[in-house]
């Protein structure tokens, strides 16, 4: 249904309330501060209407509080002691284990990280927890278990379980460091579970690094290879006996060397017969155009030349050899050349016979020269032939030397390949005994940088008695003023003008207190 809300000066009304004032700045503020009062006051006023139950529940909580703070610190509080050891982890000859191979692959770099994580595993493991709780006894660990036991788990079981919670490995934060805590009741225990764990954790470390059949197997390989290397070197010396041959570089170089002079030779005297046959072809034809005879005057005439010729040519000798010696080859060739002159004077002097033309002396020298050079060239053919088989069996030679020397390489091939696996095993087994030795002096390359003391303070200390009284008290008053502000919203009646005034919607004009 709708109202007509349209003013009308003839319908009367309900009386209209003027319009409040408005306020100034200081009227405001005086508002303010008398409501605040009314505030404080009505605190006041619930406060001492339930005095009595604030005190009686102040009584109580503090009563029950300090109760609880006292049976806190005597029976309930538990100091913890934590104990801390310091290592230092280096990469040291543990993390390099002997190569077995042939191979080159020594030179590989070990990251530091890695390095940690492997280190703080083996520290974590279960069979070190194990170890201790073993060496130290469950009881003497935690004598709580010897009197309440847990169920369903023995001592060791339950001692393992409550190492693992206490015990804690910290790596990766300061370097190559790794820190082992240890969190007990008993600082003395602390310390020696810690360092039980350190001792026995050096001792496992060297156990999964050390390779005892190591150094028994380099050294059985390096003996193989010793006496393969004897052997090849063995069959070397036989070989080279047997060939008789010892530096087969320079006997190759002597042998190629022979081969180019002897295809020189063979070029060459190719050459001096095609040269020979050529001038025996020339001197046939000359022989040809030449009279075979002569006059008697030009016989004597010729006679005379050479006899003229054969005396210079015996004047000349006289004068060499009052300058050189019998030997020398001026005076030999100049010889040659007086017996060739006395020769052909004798020729003549037998030719010139009586009645009878003599024979022309260029004919017979044409021909003589024909005879000497066909002579000449059956030398030439000869030595030829001569250097041809030569030539073969000097290639059939290098072919052997081929194959020898291919003999010879495979030989050195095997003895350099013996020499260096011996050379690399024997290195290495050098290598493991030099390892095993360390392991044997349990040289390791873990450093205890701090080994674990018992501490003195615990990690959660006490707070002082008097503060956590403070406290209690402090809360019991809370609690209890807690206590009367609930009685009073739960209570049904209004104490306060501020709360008639929220329950009524009217203003308060006047109180008048309770007698």
């Amino acid at each position: 249904m709708n109202q007509d809300t349209s003013f009308d000066p003839n319908v009367p009304g309900p009386p209209r309330m003027p319009a409040p004032p408005a306020l100034s700045f200081e009227q405001m503020h005086l508002i303010r501060e008398d409501s605040a009062a009314n505030g404080l006051r009505d605190h006041l006023t619930v406060f001492f209407k339930h005095k009595i139950g604030v005190f009686v529940s102040f009584l109580f909580l503090g009563i029950l509080s300090v109760s609880a703070v006292l049976v806190y610190t005597h029976f309930i509080y538990a100091p913890r002691f934590e104990a801390k050891s310091s290592l230092l982890v280096k990469a040291g000859w543990e993390t390099y284990s002997p190569d077995f191979s042939l191979e080159n692959r020594r030179n590989t770099a070990i990251n530091p990280a890695d390095l940690i994580a492997s280190e703080a595993r083996i520290l974590e493991s279960t069979d070190l927890k194990e170890r201790v709780v073993n060496a130290l006894k469950p009881e003497n660990i935690f004598p709580e278990l010897a009197q309440t036991p847990v169920p369903g788990l023995s001592k060791s079981e339950a001692a393992m379980l409550k190492l693992e919670k206490d015990l804690s490995v910290v790596s990766g934060k300061r370097g190559n460091v790794i820190d082992v805590v240890f969190t007990g009741a008993d600082p003395a225990k602390a310390a020696a579970v810690v360092n039980q764990l350190v001792g026995f954790y050096i001792e496992k470390r060297r156990e999964i690094y050390k390779d005892p059949k190591s150094v028994l197997f380099l050294e059985k390989k390096s003996e193989e290879f010793r006496q393969k290397l004897a052997d090849s070197e063995n069959r070397l010396r036989i070989f080279r006996e047997e060939t008789k041959i010892v530096a087969f570089d320079e006997q190759r170089t002597m042998l190629l060397n022979q081969r180019s002079n002897l295809v020189g030779e063979l070029n060459s005297a190719g050459n001096q017969i095609k040269e020979v046959q050529e001038k025996i072809a020339t001197l046939e034809k000359q022989l040809g155009s030449v009279p075979k005879t002569t006059t008697t005057a030009v016989a004597s005439e010729r006679m005379a030349d050479a006899e003229s010729k054969l005396l210079s040519l015996q004047l000349q000798e006289k004068d060499l050899v009052a300058k050189y010696k019998e030997d020398n080859r001026l005076v030999v060739n100049m010889r040659d050349e007086i017996k060739m002159v006395k020769d052909h004077i004798e020729s003549q002097a037998r030719n010139n016979k009586p009645g009878a033309a003599p024979p022309d002396p260029v004919y017979q020298d044409i021909q003589r020269q024909v005879l000497q050079n066909r002579a000449e060239l059956s030398a030439l053919k000869v030595r030829s032939t001569a250097i041809e088989q030569q030539f073969k069996e000097l290639n059939a030679e290098i072919q052997t030397f081929e194959s020898m020397d291919n003999k010879n390489k495979e030989l050195l091939r095997e003895v350099s390949s013996n020499d260096e696996k011996y050379r690399t095993y024997r290195q290495r087994f050098e290598e493991a005994k030099v390892y095993d030795e360390l392991d044997r002096q349990k040289m390791t390359s873990v450093s205890v940088i701090e080994p674990a003391v018992a501490p003195i303070v615990p990690v959660n200390p006490p707070k002082p008695l008097i503060l956590l009284i403070a406290i209690a008290i402090a809360g019991s008053l809370l609690g209890s003023l807690g206590i009367a502000w609930l009685r009073e919203h739960l209570d049904e009646g209004m104490s306060t003008p501020t709360e008639a005034e929220k329950r009524l919607g009217l203003p308060v004009l006047i109180t008048i207190a309770q007698k």
